[in-house]
């Protein structure tokens, strides 16, 4: 999620302010720490956060970080409900800044709000139109929407902004390879974008799937192939049990679907890509 920056200093020089008394400055201090600190436990963060709303001597500003990381803590605690009243408050406090957006969305998401989401990304978008982390969320909604064509837009205004998010370079990757419109595929693209995002995270065997489509969709079966046993030697069992099972419902495989590799899975992963199909492309 979206960190704010260390309020310390900031709640330290407040509580000297209001409170001359130096154990109850101390305790101000104490309780910032714990209401900033993402390694703290949940309970601990919302307990802080709320002592230092209930103090009532935050300065405007100070309100809407706290209520900023007291909603973050409830997004952590699954407490989506909660989660949106206090991102909505600091909203008021702050309606320039947009994390806030980001992070109410977030929520939104996951109370299966798409439609409020997306209209927190856009405000986040029109606050800071280089926030490359609200087009890559966004692309994601245009997805669920089948969307394509912007979601692939947001993707490619992610990875300009952040060039070294390998979630981005992969997402927008794998559409390029496997995008349902046949005619708007672009392979060779979708293998630059594959490479790149294996140079940051070359262990991600979802990556080397990408680019095995990629493969696939340029022609290249030999690489294609050698790309996908990538993929199962660093996704191991789980991962070639899923490969079986997507071939036997595709009608190229006819084994145990036991996660162990054998000359009939090898033999249905060569004919499918002989036949131009790409691995769980229903995936996006």
């Amino acid at each position: 999620m979206f960190r704010s920056l260390p309020i310390y200093a900031l709640a330290f020089i407040t509580a000297l302010f209001f409170f001359p008394n130096l154990s109850h400055a101390q305790s101000f201090q104490r309780q910032s720490k714990h209401c900033n600190n993402p390694d703290a436990s949940v309970e601990l963060r919302l307990e802080a956060c709320s002592w230092l709303i209930q103090s009532g001597e935050l300065p405007d500003k100070g309100y809407g970080i706290v209520y900023r990381l007291r909603g973050m803590a409830h997004i952590d605690a699954g407490n989506y409900e909660s989660a949106v009243k206090d991102l909505t408050e600091a909203i008021s406090y702050d309606p320039n800044r947009a994390s806030n957006y980001l992070e109410r969305a977030y929520a939104h998401s996951f109370r299966d709000y798409k439609g409020l989401a997306m209209d927190d990304y856009n405000q986040a978008i029109a606050i800071d139109p280089y926030n490359a982390e609200a087009y890559y969320y966004r692309a994601g909604l245009f997805t669920d929407r089948k969307l394509i064509d912007l979601a692939i837009l947001d993707y490619r205004a992610a990875v300009r902004l952040d060039p070294n998010d390998s979630y981005a370079l992969n997402s927008l990757a794998w559409l390029l390879a496997i995008n349902p419109d046949k005619t708007e595929r672009q392979g060779a693209e979708a293998i630059t974008f594959a490479k790149r995002a294996l140079d940051i995270n070359p262990d991600d065997f979802e990556v080397w799937d990408t680019l095995a489509a990629a493969y696939v969709e340029d022609g290249q079966d030999d690489e294609a192939f050698d790309a996908y046993l990538k993929a199962q030697n660093i996704g191991g069992q789980d991962r070639i049990e899923m490969d079986q099972v997507w071939l036997k419902e595709k009608g190229y495989y006819h084994g145990n679907t036991n996660g162990v590799r054998n000359e009939a899975s090898i033999s249905a992963l060569k004919e499918c890509i002989a036949s131009g199909c790409q691995l769980h492309s229903e995936l996006w």
